[in-house]
């Protein structure tokens, strides 16, 4: 484990490994309709269909119909031209950030599964662009409530014209910037308040959002996309059972394989494993991009219904861990960010 983290990679090989992922990208791009099953193409049809057949204007208005506004408005060839682009720049980004050979092996592991699932027209490609704007903020030189300020109001943004759980990650991201900011006895009582902010909020909200997964999956039994969905462990019960159904989640998530064997179970449970060694590594658990990817997973824990939806909506933001420094301590004991020039002070003292 030290190798992997002590071993730097240098600019050439990354330069490498990113034609290498854009090469395979293409070639999963031309031919993934030869290899992947067709529940891959479930919302890409669905969106196609709506551009076609609906006039988007007065039909209901939900997170495919937004999704298929954009890509009406901006034609045929250009949304595929957005995909191309988004997909490219996720892979620059991740390479360019892959300073050790930790990351690297993760950004190939996280590459091939993201091309899989991203390289059609789907909503995720809107919340890569997203998250990209999100790492692009980060790289600047703002304090970290000016970054999460404006991640967050981007996050509205998104939530307001197309998925409106998105406020909720926005408020877990705010809730969690506020405690990492807080220390002793202070953190404490700002948990213990937010605890009992969210047993006051109606019982309803929770029920919408544990029987989300009920009801995607009441129909789906027997179907050939179906191996990995799991109902609640727990009847939805206000805030009674959220922590127990999202503890449950999670487990089927992280364990997978012991519930579906399979070669898609293990590569997408030890992608999961292997993004969670990546980001607690670095621990720079204040880092606004920590804050993102923690929201995020805590969220899709309350509905998601199966291994593959869960994963393709974690494709779509688990690149922002490569956007995250390492912390070290410094000479004084005190725990500091490594740059990208620290880092090469680092490697000529190892």
């Amino acid at each position: 484990m030290k190798t992997l983290y002590r071993t730097r990679i240098n600019p050439e090989m990354r330069v490498v490994s990113a034609i290498c992922m854009l090469l395979l990208s293409g070639l999963i791009y031309f031919y993934q309709r030869v290899f992947l099953p067709d529940y891959f193409f479930i919302d890409e049809k669905t969106i196609t269909d709506l551009i076609r057949y609906t006039d988007l204007d007065i039909s209901l208005q939900d997170s495919f119909t937004s999704t298929a506004m954009v890509y009406a408005l901006i034609g045929p060839e250009w949304s595929q031209i957005l995909l191309l682009l988004a997909t490219a720049a996720v892979i620059v980004y991740v390479c360019k950030k892959s300073y050790r050979l930790i990351d690297l092996l993760f950004a190939f592991l996280l590459m091939l599964s993201f091309a899989l699932f991203n390289l059609k027209l789907s909503k995720e490609v809107i919340v890569i662009m997203l998250n990209l704007i999100a790492c692009a903020v980060c790289a600047t030189q703002l304090s970290n409530r000016k970054k999460i300020t404006i991640i967050t109001v981007f996050y509205l943004l998104y939530a307001w014209k197309f998925r409106v759980y998105y406020v909720v990650i926005a408020a877990l991201m705010l809730a969690f910037h506020v405690i990492a900011g807080s220390r002793g006895k202070l953190r404490l009582w700002l948990v213990a308040g937010m605890l009992l902010l969210c047993c006051a909020i109606p019982g309803d909200f929770w029920d919408q959002l544990q029987q989300a997964r009920d009801v995607a999956n009441a129909n789906r039994e027997g179907l050939s996309d179906s191996k990995t969905m799991f109902t609640n462990l727990l009847a939805p019960n206000g805030v009674l059972t959220v922590v127990p159904n999202a503890l449950f989640a999670a487990v089927r998530f992280y364990f997978a394989p012991l519930f579906s064997l399979r070669v898609q179970e293990l590569f997408l449970s030890s992608t999961l494993w292997f993004l969670t060694l990546v980001l607690f590594k670095r621990r720079n658990y204040g880092h606004p991009l920590f804050l993102l990817l923690a929201a995020n997973f805590v969220v899709q824990t309350f509905f998601e219904p199966d291994l593959g939806s869960f994963f393709r909506h974690l494709s779509a933001y688990a690149f922002c861990v490569f956007g995250i420094g390492y912390i070290v301590p410094d000479d004084d004991g005190e725990q500091q960010e490594l740059t990208t020039a620290g880092l090469n002070r680092l490697d000529e003292e190892i």
